[in-house]
């Protein structure tokens, strides 16, 4: 007994200091009182960035799916990006004929990489086409209108031009200069990946600095914010596409770390986060989207780190937090089991410069765990169960809430296992197997979703049960890596019982200020577990603004 004890301690140290949890000190203990915020009454909303230019080739039918798809998620709308092209505008009567049979809304968001601020003329055509259409969005009885960029933009000729009172909330950065323009009513931030507008990748997690930055400056005016949120970042273009670009930005738990951001956010700003933007819909080219992939162009080699991957199931996860975000409550309620997962194809050391449509590895590729993520949404505790080529491990978590764990990559097929306790358990297998290889033969730094619930719904999988075997991420051929730099080891719990996944010098290695998050019910005071799942406050950091680069051009991306 003596014995058993002493291994059960060694065990949770070793996880402790591998998954750098933080101390009880540190540890956010949530009490019942604080998860029901005093938040107004105000309405909150829920949009996804929408790339009207990405999808020219849309019929009707795919409009259609795509709103419909949105509505069963529980997103309110789409910020329609429009770049300018002549195309944009069938698709954007396609899109206002998809959102008309339905209470799903659409609003402008003019893309000023592509159109200028120093001419509202533009600008102000494109909006009286589509602001007095009836499922464009409205906020307080006015148009509500976005942007990518765009300062300098003299928002009041814009509303004379159009001849209707707008509800203008852009994308600026934050400053006094930009929260001072006349015309605004509020502003929309970039910012949801570490390091996005600086001039280098940082390897951290996302806080809510850039947000209290820009918060803090409208707050006292009482203008409203919309806040970011996205699931990864991955981009890897050639120069020969006209926008080289080849970084990734840390990713590994952004997307359930972001979410309760939104809410720690809301909780505290009750009357300015208004709003939400899931960066993105359909991006592909930087693999921030929650949907399969739809591009159709074969020449700029996209397809091959990302057609395979479909991002879908990342909205498996966010009902909860949409649920609480709309009510101002700090945290989300479970009422179902569900586990939602992502991870990379091929262990990071994997190299193949020599067939790489790039000819390098991404700047940032370093930062990136050999590990593989889910998310466990419970009501109650749960083990979890991860095979990867035949040799499984196993996770415990210990009440209701959503549970962000990581496991160590290894070489195979990829299949999940969560069983709750008291009955209800849900399974699925990854659709691509693991590789110390590249797949297809190019640096692959995006990552493949799925999700299976406890009602046995799955999406992203390759069900054991006759669906089609996973695909190999050797499919092409490449050079041969030498495994993974990350080491890991596996240790037998001391009653014979499931492997308790042990990380010696590192499987997953989290930031300096603790990156897995737990969000617990509001009934469940948090704790450490062994396992990794972890509720915590990240401490506000300093965050430089740096001058804009990156997105949509080459910046310094692929310096």
């Amino acid at each position: 007994m003596k014995v058993t004890s002493i291994l059960n301690l060694i065990i949770t140290a070793s996880l402790v200091r591998a998954l750098n949890i933080p101390s009880l000190s540190n540890t956010t203990i949530i009490d019942k009182r604080q998860t029901t915020s005093t938040a107004s009454s105000s309405e909150r909303y829920v949009f996804a960035h929408f790339m009207v230019g990405f999808v020219n080739s849309y019929t009707q039918d795919d409009w259609d799916r795509d709103v419909a798809l949105a509505v069963s998620k529980g997103i309110d709308g789409f910020a329609l990006n429009c770049d300018g092209q002549d195309a944009n505008a069938q698709q954007l009567q396609y899109a206002f004929t998809a959102a008309s049979s339905s209470n799903f809304k659409l609003f402008i968001s003019p893309d000023f990489v592509h159109y200028s601020y120093e001419d509202p003329g533009p600008v102000s055509e494109l909006l009286k086409l589509w602001v007095t259409q009836g499922a464009y969005f409205q906020f307080d009885g006015k148009p509500f209108v976005s942007s990518f960029w765009g300062e300098g933009t003299d928002w009041v000729k814009v509303r004379e031009n159009v001849g209707v009172d707008l509800y203008v909330c852009p994308y600026y950065y934050a400053s006094q200069a930009a929260v001072d323009t006349p015309g605004l009513d509020g502003l929309f931030s970039w910012k949801t990946w570490p390091g996005e507008g600086q001039d280098t990748v940082v390897f951290e997690n996302m806080t809510t600095a850039p947000d209290e930055e820009y918060l803090s400056l409208l707050a006292p005016l009482d203008k409203a914010y919309m806040a970011p949120v996205s699931p990864w970042f991955y981009s890897h273009l050639p120069a020969s596409t006209g926008y080289a670009k080849n970084y990734h930005l840390y990713s590994d738990t952004l997307w359930p770390t972001r979410w309760q951001q939104i809410l720690d956010l809301v909780t505290q700003y009750p009357d300015q986060v208004r709003f939400v933007e899931i960066i993105t819909w359909n991006d592909w080219t930087e693999s921030s989207l929650i949907t399969p992939y739809r591009g159709t162009m074969e020449t700029d080699g996209i397809k091959d780190w990302a057609e395979d991957f479909d991002h879908s199931a990342f909205m498996d996860m966010m009902g909860p937090f949409i649920s609480a975000f709309k009510a101002g409550n700090a945290l989300p309620e479970l009422t179902e089991n569900r586990l939602v997962w992502w991870y990379r194809p091929t262990l990071k050391a994997a190299e193949c410069s020599g067939t790489d449509s790039v000819g390098e590895k991404p700047r940032g590729w370093d930062m990136a765990a050999d590990s593989v993520f889910l998310a466990a949404l419970t009501t109650g505790p749960a083990t979890v169960t991860v095979t990867i080529g035949g040799t499984a491990s196993s996770q415990q978590v210990d009440g209701a809430g959503v549970h962000t764990l990581a496991f160590p990559m290894s070489v195979g097929g990829v299949s999940f296992q969560m069983d709750v306790d008291g009955g209800g358990s849900a399974s699925g297998q990854g659709a691509i197997e693991i590789s110390d290889q590249c797949y297809r033969g190019v640096y692959n730094f995006n990552v493949l979703a799925g999700a299976a619930a406890a009602d046995g719904t799955t999406s992203g999988t390759s069900n054991t049960g006759g669906a089609s075997a996973p695909v190999s991420s050797a499919a092409a051929p490449s050079s041969t890596a030498g495994g993974s730099d990350d080491s890991s080891a596996e240790s037998m719990a001391p009653d014979g019982g499931v492997a308790t996944t042990q990380q010696s010098s590192s499987a997953y290695s989290t930031p300096s200020d603790g990156g897995v998050v737990r969000t617990q019910q509001p009934t469940s005071a948090s704790s450490a577990p062994a396992g990794g799942a972890v509720s915590s406050t990240v401490p506000a950091q300093s965050y430089s603004t740096r001058p804009w680069g990156g997105w949509r051009t080459g910046g310094w991306g692929n310096r």
